[in-house]
């Protein structure tokens, strides 16, 4: 549909999921916000919008939204914030950075807007400042690494063609709460017969409504992933359903896997390291067997631990056995090859500045220590996203760190900051998106103006630039320039009715790009990698057992997506927060009868790096030895006034550099109830 429609304005939801759904912006005959509806002419969420970005409404219009600049007066522990104009906000930065080097000033953004110009622009800045920038790491860091690493390019099928499938595997990807559009084409596959199965580390909210669809689920034990899949790729060699003219033609080390998995890796083997029976894994390997056009959905998440990678290079090594490696979906950003670095221009930075990008997952080490002058925050909120997060909140909070946030609200983040500027939300600037699950991209115009006060990225970046005096690109364009430069830069990946169509606000799935080969160094599907031995990993996917990053606790703690909220996104909407209720930690029933404790019991979970005390829900979808807490809690809803992550580890997964959230291992002990006065 064209971009306006009466009073509706097409744009795509900026959060930080694969979905990247089509939205339609309501406003009145003033312009002014109404709500928002889903778009039906976007044919990957057809019109409908998760619950989440349903009230985003409660963001636009909330009366706790920053609409002023604040500068802090005094110390980060004993000072506090005064409103200030736009001109003195930036002129106290002018101050504090520009006689800072380059290298020590950090730039800190990640996933709080998915939009190319908004998100990427304020680069141009710090690359022009030098400024330390970091390698992502947080969210798919480790499932890219370990795809990249058998499959080559992230691409997969088009996740519109699910319902084409005889068979659709979802791998650690609990659909129910991170791809919520695929749902109805699950549940009408499974009304045909087809068998769809999901394999996780808990009885997921994907997995209680297979159940009542005629689809099934496989609960293993966590990190052992890997495990299974081999187990897999040994039966399909047994039994003779290994498509051997495609690994000899399409893969490198194909013997040398083969030999591998049939050392080891049988089923009785794998039914003890993984919990299944050896009866459900013989009726999953039948289950593939007799597929044609199977479907392999992985999610993103379920690698955030040590193995995690390995788990992946399993995965898309049995799929390349079976000869499906071309139907397993990961990711889809490598449909769009999109010129995107005219946005961030990493040109613009000077000689002599450091070309080594910071670990994130490790910023609370380095930030601790005191390794930076200066940071500027954007569309991140690291003080409750970051691992270990009690080092993160201490390093923020240090004197001789001088801290900028671009926010809606005052978040953790921002609390600690030196000066924090209004931004504007996703409805009121313009910007270009693509998803990471589908193929659909749209250019978004502004669909309303902001209020008083909020500015875009863009704006913001641009004014603190031209204040520093850094070169006319970093200060000069407006957002629907740059849009429209990321755009023409993109041309030959962007036909004429395409980029007409954009321009015009649609959602346009861009045709399909002609590769050659698959994308690894090779050029083959790599079972064999050289480039894992290079790292310290071995050249074949193996199943090596999750260390846990050193914790010793006897429960595993999984801190799972809120199905009622986005990482810290909703943390300032009453509404949000409502729907999701108070905190709290998820516990087996046998384990609660042995722990002593029931509904509604205070139980502490503690590690080396910390404690946080939860009531408990009793939920047989829990197996043993496994503990779950959903979303990112805010500190101030905690006892100990620190969240989830402060027992999440700043250790690295086994490639990637990713975070290690899923490996980490906490004591429960029961909370005695305080004594009546």
């Amino acid at each position: 549909m064209p971009e306006t429609q009466g009073l509706l304005r097409a744009t795509t939801c900026p959060l930080d999921c694969p979905d990247a759904c089509g939205v339609l912006v309501e406003t009145d005959e003033r312009g002014r916000f109404v709500g928002l509806r889903g778009n039906p002419a976007h044919s990957a969420s057809r019109g409908t919008l998760c619950g989440k970005t349903m009230l985003y409404g409660e963001i636009v219009a909330n009366p706790d939204r920053l609409l002023r600049p604040l500068v802090r007066e005094g110390g980060k522990k004993t000072g506090r914030f005064v409103e200030a104009s736009w001109d003195e906000a930036i002129e106290r930065i002018a101050e504090r950075v520009a006689p800072i080097a380059g290298a020590d000033i950090l730039a800190l953004w990640y996933g709080g807007s998915m939009g190319l110009v908004q998100r990427r622009f304020p680069l141009r800045a710090m690359n022009a400042l030098g400024a330390t920038v970091h390698d992502g790491g947080i969210c798919d860091a480790t499932s890219t690494a370990g795809f990249e690493c058998v499959l080559g390019r992230c691409l997969g099928p088009d996740i519109e063609t699910l319902e084409d499938s005889d068979l659709v595997i979802l791998w650690g990807a609990d659909a129910a709460r991170t791809v919520q559009h695929i749902q109805p084409g699950l549940q009408r596959l499974c009304r045909r017969g087809v068998p769809v199965i999901a394999i996780d580390i808990y009885r997921t909210d994907t997995i209680a409504a297979l159940e009542r669809w005629g689809g099934r689920g496989l609960v293993v034990a966590p990190g052992t992933d890997a495990a299974l899949a081999l187990c897999l790729a040994r039966i399909a060699y047994e039994l003779g359903f290994a498509d051997r003219e495609f690994l000899e033609s399409e893969c490198v080390g194909a013997e040398e896997f083969e030999l591998h998995v049939r050392a080891a890796h049988d089923l009785e083997e794998t039914a003890r390291i993984t919990g299944l029976s050896t009866q459900a894994i013989a009726e999953l390997a039948l289950a593939l067997e007799r597929s044609q056009r199977p479907f392999l959905k992985t999610g993103v998440g379920w690698t955030r631990r040590r193995n995690g990678a390995m788990g992946m290079r399993a995965v898309c090594s049995l799929a390349a056995v079976l000869g499906c490696a071309d139907r397993v979906h990961y990711e889809s950003f490598a449909h769009f090859g999109l010129a995107e670095d005219v946005v961030r221009r990493d040109d613009l930075r000077p000689a002599g500045a450091p070309t080594q990008a910071v670990v994130q997952v490790g910023l609370g080490r380095e930030l601790d220590a005191g390794r930076f002058r200066a940071a500027f925050v954007w569309c991140h909120n690291p003080a409750v996203t970051l691992p270990d997060s009690v080092a993160v909140k201490r390093g923020l909070a240090r004197e001789d760190l001088f801290l900028v946030v671009h926010e809606h609200f005052l978040t953790e983040t921002a609390e600690l900051a030196d000066v924090v500027l209004p931004a504007t939300t996703f409805v009121e600037h313009a910007d270009v998106y693509r998803s990471y699950g589908h193929r659909l991209m749209q250019y978004a115009r502004k669909a309303v103006e902001p209020p008083e006060g909020p500015r875009s990225n863009v704006e913001a970046f641009a004014a603190i630039a031209k204040r520093l005096g850094l070169p006319r690109e970093t200060w000069e364009p407006v957002a629907e320039a740059l849009c429209e430069e990321l755009l023409v830069a993109s041309r030959p990946r962007i036909d004429d009715a395409e980029l007409a169509r954009l321009r015009a606000g649609e959602p346009v799935k861009l045709r399909p790009q002609a590769f050659r080969g698959w994308g690894t160094p090779s050029g083959k599907i790599e079972l064999r990698s050289e480039a894992a031995v290079a790292q310290g990993q071995p050249a074949l996917a193996t199943y090596v057992p999750d260390d846990g990053a050193g914790d010793r606790g006897r429960y595993v703690l999984v801190s799972a997506p809120s199905v009622d909220t986005h990482n810290s996104t909703f943390a300032h909407s009453a509404r949000h927060l409502k729907k999701a209720g108070p905190p709290r930690v998820h516990v087996n029933p046998e384990d609660a009868r042995e722990l002593g404790i029931g509904e509604g019991s205070k139980v502490r979970l503690s590690n080396t790096r910390g404690a946080l005390t939860f009531p408990v829900v009793i939920a047989p979808a829990m197996p043993r030895g496994l503990v779950r807490v959903d979303g990112l809690p805010r500190s101030k809803d905690m006892p100990e006034g620190i969240g989830i992550n402060a027992l999440a580890s700043g250790a690295t997964s086994d490639l990637g550099d990713g975070n290690v959230l899923y490996s980490a291992r906490v004591d429960v002990t029961p909370v005695p109830p305080r004594s009546p006065c």
